[in-house]
């Protein structure tokens, strides 16, 4: 098929005639050629004509208003310096939560999940779950719901306390059955069907989605391009979802020294350059030089480095209490600090 060229002067008068059109709501005043294919490179919508392969910037930045007065409409950790700095998830956008195996990486998002469900009884949420069961995932969810541990749930339920079945199928029903979990590792436009199931079912939205984790999404190569193909795929797919998605990555063990924070480096050939956001979880206490008070302290402090913010580029580390019986986040409050000594950072 030959292209068909137009001069400067008649590509500029269609595109202001395509502008005045989007901007009145009518047709253009000079409608553009069809191509010998019959295609005119726009869709119909109602009567009106629209570009299909970009969109109008008014239409761009009517979406950027709509993002700035409407945070509600974002989703937010529930840490508040992070949710500062990053002003929240928008629609569409990826965080990319990093960090070496066993450091509360998955934690830390279903402490967010559960503070959304808690606070917010329009929060439905999709958690994709290929690392571990969907009973434990509820588990966890639950005893950060009652403040419990699991091994005392267990206990609990094998006992027929009443009270903990009363719980726990109350929970059931009311902020649990605001979440899908699917512990299949899924294809891409099977997850895009699981969505659209999920929003059948709620007949809204999801307010965020948890994919957990990268690198057992299916297809592609185990090595650094293999991850990094998965990651970009998933910044399309999360464009075409409109949903806050927050991706699960697990750093290599060369991703700096173990107790320490990496930085963007712990995110390198996972997704990092893809993500909006990058959050680093790691454990002080992993590090081999700690003096005996330090022991004590880190034995359940988490930090949470964020150490990309494409949105204020404001970057930040801070070190949270992780709750050794619920896995409940929250800060690292004076009385819980080991005597003899202050907070680290002063």
């Amino acid at each position: 098929m030959e292209a068909v060229l137009h001069t400067q002067d008649e590509v500029a008068s269609r595109l202001a005639a395509a502008q005045e059109a989007a901007a009145t709501g009518g047709n253009p005043s000079e409608p553009l050629e069809t191509s010998q294919n019959g295609s005119t490179g726009l869709s119909e919508d109602s009567g009106n004509k629209k570009p299909l392969r970009f969109a109008l910037t008014s239409a761009v930045v009517e979406n950027l208003i709509g993002f700035i007065r409407n945070p509600s409409e974002r989703w937010y950790l529930g840490f508040s310096e992070i949710d500062i700095a990053t002003r929240g998830i928008g629609r569409g956008e990826v965080l990319l939560v990093v960090g070496r195996s066993h450091t509360g990486k998955s934690q830390v998002l279903l402490n967010s999940i559960v503070t959304n469900l808690v606070n917010d009884p329009e929060a439905h949420v999709v958690i994709f779950s290929m690392d571990e069961p969907r009973e434990l995932v509820v588990m966890k969810l639950f005893c950060l719901l009652q403040g419990r541990s699991s091994s005392e749930v267990e206990e609990a339920i094998k006992a027929g306390d009443k009270d903990t079945l009363s719980d726990l199928e109350r929970a059931a029903t009311q902020e649990l059955s605001r979440v899908a979990i699917i512990d299949e590792s899924m294809t891409l436009e099977s997850m895009s069907a699981a969505m659209d199931e999920a929003r059948a079912w709620w007949g809204k939205n999801p307010s965020f989605c948890m994919i957990d984790y990268l690198e057992l999404l299916p297809g592609g190569e185990a090595d650094a391009s293999g991850v990094t193909a998965k990651a970009q795929a998933v910044k399309r797919w999360a464009k075409t979802q409109r949903v806050p998605i927050a991706l699960v990555h697990q750093a290599g063990r060369s991703a700096g020294n173990r107790g320490q924070a990496a930085g963007i480096h712990a995110g390198r050939y996972g997704g990092e350059q893809e993500a909006i956001f990058v959050l680093e979880v790691y454990r002080k206490k992993d590090a081999p030089d700690l003096t005996e008070w330090e022991t004590k302290y880190h034995e359940n402090s988490i930090q949470m480095n964020l150490c990309k913010n494409k949105r204020t580029a404001r970057l930040g580390d801070y070190a949270y209490y992780l709750d050794p019986q619920c896995g409940h986040i929250h800060p690292y409050w004076d009385e819980l600090i080991p005597e003899g000594g202050d907070h680290p950072d002063g």
